[in-house]
């Protein structure tokens, strides 16, 4: 199972979100991002990972994959 970290608009914040972590507030997207960058970074070295950041406009606009994701993938 893949675990997810969020980087999402919330007001003129950032918040990153994720199961195996606290939401946390930063002022700017670039410091969301940084502190997603170590969540992942603190998961036991193979873990399948995700972090997917929101644009202001709503959508996701990336995502980057860690860890040993399968291709193609089963199914």
């Amino acid at each position: 199972m893949r675990k997810v970290v969020y980087v999402l608009s919330h007001g003129s914040a950032w918040k990153v979100q994720c199961e195996h972590c606290q939401s946390e507030i930063r002022n700017t997207q670039s410091e969301a991002i940084k502190l997603a960058k170590s969540h992942v970074g603190g998961l036991p070295q193979g873990t399948l990972s995700q972090i997917l950041i929101q644009g202001s406009d709503g959508k996701f606009r990336a995502e980057w994959t860690y860890g040993s994701d399968p291709f193609p993938p089963a199914g």
